[in-house]
């Protein structure tokens, strides 16, 4: 009698089974991907696209380090950990710029809206942050964010990624 793996599954003949049960190994079980998880995949896929359209030995760009923070918090933290990935990544941090206002929509920060600016007009190449909810701790949010910045070729890089959140 076989272990429980070695086991033909219910209602296969032993010729019918998948190759892996073959050789003794059950297949793992496929969950679906989650919202965050998903969120990371369509931000690394635009950060390809970006920099695909960047020339052979000219990987750095210059970005926009970004954070958000509650009245009266530091943003010290947030910013140099967002420029240390930036830095290990092989690419500089123009400009560092903060908000205080909390967890508003991004398109009701100044200081968002003024890190996308430089961006879309030039400036710099993308934007750095330490985590998502420094753009937006809303899904939904984040993820236009993500694609407006994306389909503009500008990289949205985060020193923790969204799995992380």
């Amino acid at each position: 009698m076989g272990t429980i793996h070695r086991l033909v599954p219910a209602g296969q003949a032993e010729h019918e089974r998948p190759a892996d049960w073959q050789a003794g190994v059950q297949p793992r079980e496929t969950r679906p991907p989650s919202r965050v998880e998903i969120l990371g995949e369509l931000r690394e896929s635009y950060n390809r696209q970006s920099m695909r359209n960047v020339r052979i030995g000219d990987s750095s760009r210059r970005l926009v380090a970004y954070a958000v923070v509650g009245p009266g918090e530091s943003p010290f933290v947030a910013l140099v950990a967002a420029r240390r990935f930036a830095e290990r990544e092989g690419h500089q941090v123009v400009r560092e710029i903060a908000d205080a206002t909390g967890p508003l929509a991004p398109c009701r920060r100044p200081g968002y809206l003024e890190a996308r600016r430089l961006v879309l007009g030039g400036y710099a190449e993308g934007l750095v942050v330490h985590s998502m909810s420094h753009i937006s701790g809303v899904s939904v949010e984040y993820e236009e964010q993500i694609r407006d910045l994306g389909e503009r070729f500008a990289l949205v890089l985060l020193a923790d990624p969204e799995t992380k959140a």
